[in-house]
């Protein structure tokens, strides 16, 4: 009987059972996309990735799956694989940085790897440079479909806007901590209204924190992709990095950068922390990268039958 091994990692975490969980499949060549999406479906955490031979540039290609569907990007996917093709040797590494270059349905990502005494640390992904798309006036209808007052998202001062960078994220900014932290999303209303804007994801977030390390505190929901709420998103918080700078929440250093230290997770009792980089243009009034990263634990392995 054939079967195929995968890696269980968590990841935008130190700690075992914390972060965003993920199983990689080391070796997908022989696996169709149908049956991708069935073992996708089988693991039922929010992705699971499959490599595969590179075809162009890269040093491996990354298919990305949902229990739902495919997606050409996401974050923690990413993260979590180049930190797994470096621990296992699918990419040979070298002190003190690794770099992954990944191809995927949005182009080659690259990412990487942090590498201290002889191990794999840190991991942290280039992302497509997100633009904005639009403005949402429509305060009162992502307020209902979040279950919280109209208030808190009119109070932020703040515009609810739609970012795309390889895959569409509606940011809804929340006056208080509270508010987030309280929050019982309507999911079937929330899947209607971003699915008026062809949105995979809505990001929730406040510049009150648990942490004081933290600079801003988020939850998000993934409607679009089939995934209630996610405890780890590296897509949408590259945008709310972005957003940030954007509207002068996040002032650069000395050196063009702003740095972000984002926190989710922690009402599905799984803490995560993502630390967002936004490297402004030459006149440092534009952002022109912008770079997710956090740690990966390895947390188990397995085998599953084909």
């Amino acid at each position: 009987m054939k079967s195929a091994k995968y890696v269980i990692t968590d990841v935008f975490t130190d700690k075992q059972f914390g972060g965003n969980q993920l199983a990689v499949f080391r070796d997908g060549r022989e696996m169709s996309s149908s049956l991708m999406q069935d073992i996708a479906r089988e693991m039922n955490y929010s992705e699971t990735t499959f490599f595969l031979p590179p075809e162009k540039d890269g040093d491996c290609k990354v298919r990305i799956f949902t229990p739902a569907r495919e997606l050409p990007f996401a974050g923690h996917p990413l993260v979590g694989s180049a930190f797994v093709a470096v621990s296992e040797r699918n990419v040979e590494w070298v002190e003190p940085f690794t770099t992954v270059k990944m191809e995927t349905g949005a182009g080659l990502i690259p990412a990487t790897v942090k590498i201290t005494e002889g191990a794999p640390g840190k991991t942290t992904m280039n992302q497509p440079l997100p633009r904005i798309k639009n403005d949402i006036q429509d305060w009162a209808a992502f307020a209902g479909a979040l279950c919280v007052p109209a208030s808190e998202i009119e109070g932020t001062g703040l515009p609810i806007q739609i970012l795309f960078n390889g895959l569409t994220v509606i940011l809804v900014p929340l006056k208080s901590l509270s508010a987030i932290q309280n929050m019982e999303a309507d999911f079937s209303a929330l899947k209607r209204t971003a699915a008026q804007y062809d949105a995979e994801t809505v990001l929730t977030f406040a510049l009150e924190t648990v942490q004081a390390e933290s600079t801003v505190h988020c939850r998000v929901f993934a409607p679009g992709a089939g995934v209630f709420e996610d405890p780890a998103t590296g897509s949408a918080n590259g945008p709310l990095g972005f957003y940030l700078v954007h509207h002068g929440k996040v002032k650069p250093g000395s050196a063009g950068v702003a740095h972000i230290r984002s926190e989710q997770g922690f009402e599905m009792k799984r803490p995560s922390i993502l630390d967002i980089e936004v490297a402004m243009d030459e006149g440092g009034k534009t952002p022109s990268a912008v770079r997710v990263g956090g740690n990966v634990v390895i947390s188990g392995r397995g085998e599953i039958f084909l």
